[in-house]
């Protein structure tokens, strides 16, 4: 017969190879030619798993699962944060029944995942059964120092990069948390180097701005079911508001910022290079040998932390905080400089990239435990960070995408925590650059 699509010849070795992530379309392929073939692609295990949990799958859950299960165990789940994207996963790994890999983009995620597969999955304990077909599977991890593979095994996008040549057949179904990462360059090696049968991308926020995320029908398949926050509000997501608050700059920071912001804008309009995008790129080239471009560069700086670090700002801040002194509120902003200020000034603690993972925890276990009300925080917290008591999220600056809205509204969705409506203020310097900023990231339907 003549060779199958997707195989191409290979000088080094003398054969015809094709892309482990074509396996499942070249068998398929060879089934409608009835050719009887012997495949030998994957070492994935069958598992014989009971999934550990009280918890009763919410109908849209259960309908997310049923059309993927529909699509043949191929394709994304598109679901708020906090709608509980992680019990479609496990229904998957339940059904599927073999070797599995859960891909996360943080250690913390990873750490999150191996807890709830641990309970979900794991290993009992001798006194808490006596039947072997119920004592579950050993649950490995890889990354974050541990380099242990299991037939279900959690890992992070870079640790799977990395080891995506040697462990690509060990799995038949591969889960890709956070799914909107996984075009990336590197990261869809990962995809493409696997050679599993059932692939499942779970994201709130499926949508790239370079487009990249159209890659994804080919690397996992097509989005198989969607439910944004405005349908699953009030009965399993909180009921929640956006208050946009404007604060004035006061008049040395006005000053300072029309100086900068004069010499900036007659740059760009010199030169004619657009503030944005490839623009911005172009201008960070051109300060490494230009001086008047590096003097647009400073200004720019200088235009923004006026913006993000304005005085009237923390005077906002201190009313919201003294109006919710009883719930658990999250402050979000773009600068880790201004998250170290704040926390001194409000004796709040912070969390930055900078944040060792045993602080972080302990933070996190006090704010849980309700030692303390408030945490501050960069973009760090933009995903993973599971709270379901916080109820108020303060941003006080941010990027113009409408993802990183809907990241930080879902970590104050989680139903409980006593208030039933959620608030998201948005806190935004009047007659600056930042108006632009956020009219450009309201375009998140959740703004609606």
């Amino acid at each position: 017969m003549p060779t199958p699509p997707w195989f191409a010849w290979d000088e080094r070795i003398g054969k015809y190879r094709a892309p482990a992530v074509d396996r499942r379309r070249i068998l398929d392929y060879l089934a409608e030619c009835r050719e009887v073939i012997d495949d030998n692609s994957s070492q994935s295990n069958s598992l014989r798993l009971r999934l550990r949990t009280d918890y009763t799958p919410r109908p849209y859950q259960k309908d997310a699962l049923a059309a993927w299960r529909e699509a043949d165990g191929r394709g994304t789940v598109i679901l708020p944060t906090g709608a509980g994207k992680t019990f479609v996963a496990l229904g998957a790994i339940s059904h599927v029944g073999r070797s599995a890999l859960v891909v996360a983009p943080t250690i913390d995620l990873m750490n999150q995942w191996y807890s709830l597969l641990v309970d979900s999955f794991g290993l009992l304990g001798a006194d808490e059964t006596s039947a072997p077909s119920k004592a579950g599977v050993e649950i490995g991890i890889l990354g974050g120092g541990h380099h242990e593979i299991r037939d279900i095994t959690v890992t992070t996008y870079d640790s799977a990069y990395i080891h995506a040549a040697e462990y690509g057949n060990r799995f038949d179904l591969i889960i890709f948390d956070e799914v909107h990462h996984l075009p990336s360059p590197k990261n869809q090696q990962i995809a493409l180097m696997s050679s599993a049968w059932y692939r499942l991308g779970l994201t709130a926020t499926y949508e790239r701005q370079d487009g990249a995320h159209e890659m994804l029908d080919y690397l996992i398949g097509p989005v198989v079911y969607s439910k944004g926050v405005k349908e699953l509000k009030g009965e399993y997501l909180s009921d929640y508001e956006v208050v946009r608050i404007r604060a004035s700059l006061a008049d040395d920071e006005a000053e300072r910022y029309a100086a900068a912001s004069k010499l900036y804008y007659s740059f760009v309009r010199r030169t004619g290079i657009k503030p944005f995008g490839a623009g911005w790129v172009e201008l960070l080239k051109m300060s490494a040998y230009d001086e008047s471009a590096r003097r647009a560069l400073i200004a720019k700086q200088e235009m923004k932390r006026i913006v993000v670090g304005s005085e009237r700002k923390l005077e906002v801040l201190d009313s919201l905080l003294k109006q919710h002194f009883a719930d658990k509120v999250i402050i979000f902003t773009e600068q880790n400089d201004l998250v170290y200020r704040i926390s001194r000034e409000f004796l709040i603690p912070a969390i930055t990239h900078q944040t060792r993972t045993r602080e972080r925890k302990w933070i996190l276990d006090g704010y849980k435990s309700d030692k303390f009300h408030a945490i501050v925080t960069s973009k760090v917290l933009n995903e993973g960070i599971d709270v379901p008591s916080a109820k108020v999220a303060i941003i006080l600056s941010g990027s113009a995408s409408p993802r990183e809205h809907l990241q930080r509204l879902g970590r104050i969705l989680r139903k409980g925590g006593g208030r039933k409506t959620a608030v998201l203020y948005e806190v935004v310097t009047s007659a600056t650059t930042e108006t632009n900023v956020s009219s450009r990231r309201r375009k998140s339907d959740a703004y609606a």
